[in-house]
């Protein structure tokens, strides 16, 4: 599961016994304490210079990269790199493209390797760029077609589901999923428009947003899209039974219903959310009425609505999947399909980085990826120390312990 352009910033931990929730993060009240059993942080990789890390991906257990941008400030745009662990070490890597940092993602394609998309900011105008790495080498790509034949991802990617190395499903702009098989790609059509796609296994794979025909389109409601969930069972898609809305009259202008995101842990434990909205202003002097947001959970067999997310994890939306366990949550929580919502402690740096003993410590991570082949969790981002005087900024890979 992927959640798409934006990166997503999970927060970790506010540390030594200062500060509140509301000031950015988890207050650790057992620093200097007996930790309980439980989910930790611990770091495997702080950078020696001050910046963070805003993306990662594993391609193998001795092949990840991370994505990460140095701290400059005098004013000029900030410094990218890339990190490469090969089983053994961490290694600083140049970019094999320009771009901005802070405009680029990475991407596992499984065996098909790891993609790099970036734009290269000018005062003219912006260039997109993309890399692919094959195992061996990062090559550049021009215009996206990923150096492969035929039906290749090209452009910008917006979702990526790998089930194993050699079962990968890619979703782009527009709509268009293609299959990694191992040897080739192939283009799968969809019977809807869908906008995010995740899965459990190479017979549970789901891929949501929005239909414009079927039942709850136009007629009395005059809907205009209604929500669509298509299920591959391991031979082909389908569309599911999903709930219709309309609004009472009088009806907004261009009523709609649409998924905008899904996560799967088994193939009884899916959640897809989205919402019931309308376009324009009718321009008369009729109160339009409230848009909606949509929660809907799979069991198996059917659509129904959603419960909210249990204790500290009410608010918060998965960012990653723990395998068939559950979710990593924003908040630096994590879920469990069982409904355990716990949240995930950490340690504070350690000494000789720049951090004083009374200074507060937050864990911001921009990305979480569990490595193919192994039980490892892995975390890329930064810790940012608040301190009078200097006050570190470390990009950090931190890894789970269980």
């Amino acid at each position: 599961m992927r959640k798409a352009a934006a990166a997503v910033a999970v927060l970790a931990l506010l540390a030594a016994g200062c500060g509140t929730p509301e000031s950015g993060g988890d207050v650790d009240d057992e620093v200097g304490k007996h930790r309980a059993d439980g989910l930790s942080w611990a770091y495997e990789r702080i950078d020696g210079r001050d910046g963070e890390l805003i993306d990662g991906a594993a391609r193998a257990a001795d092949d990840i990269w991370a994505l990460g941008s140095d701290d400059v400030g005098d004013g000029r745009l900030a410094r990218g790199h890339l990190l490469h662990f090969d089983g053994k070490k961490w290694t600083r890597e140049p970019m094999p493209v320009d771009g901005d940092p802070h405009l680029s993602r990475l991407d596992s394609l499984g065996s098909a390797g790891i993609r790099l998309s970036t734009v290269d900011k000018d005062a003219a105008a912006e260039t997109r760029r993309y890399a692919l790495w094959d195992g061996t080498r990062w090559a550049p790509v021009d215009g996206g077609t990923d150096g492969a034949a035929g039906d290749a991802p090209r452009g910008q990617i917006t979702d990526v589901e790998v089930i194993t190395a050699d079962d990968v499903w890619v979703l782009q702009g527009g709509g268009r999923v293609t299959h990694w098989d191992g040897e080739r790609w192939t283009v799968t059509p969809m019977p809807a428009k869908v906008v995010a796609l995740a899965g459990s296994a190479s017979d549970d794979v789901w891929a949501v947003g929005s239909r414009t025909t079927g039942p709850g389109i136009g007629g009395p409601g005059r809907e205009v899209r209604q929500l669509a969930a298509v299920h591959y069972d391991g031979a082909t898609w389908s569309l599911t039974k999903t709930p219709t809305f309309r609004f009472p009259d009088p009806v907004p202008p261009e009523p709609y219903a649409e998924f905008t995101g899904i996560d799967v842990a088994s193939k009884t434990y899916v959640r897809a959310r989205g919402g019931h909205s309308y376009k324009g202003y009718d321009g008369e002097e009729v109160r339009d009425p409230a848009s909606e947001a949509v929660e809907l959970s799979w069991d198996g067999s059917r659509w129904t609505e959603s419960e909210p997310f249990p204790g500290a994890c009410a608010h918060r939306n998965p960012v990653a999947r723990d395998g068939d366990r559950g979710f990593f949550m924003n908040g630096n929580r994590h879920l469990t399909t069982g409904g355990t919502c716990t949240r995930i402690k950490k340690r504070r740096l350690p000494e000789g980085q720049g951090a004083r003993p009374e200074s507060q410590q937050q864990l911001w991570l921009k990305k979480i990826v569990t490595v193919p082949g192994t039980d490892r969790v892995l975390g890329f981002g930064a810790v940012e120390v608040l301190q009078s005087g200097a006050a570190p900024h470390k990009a950090v890979v931190v890894s789970l312990k269980r």
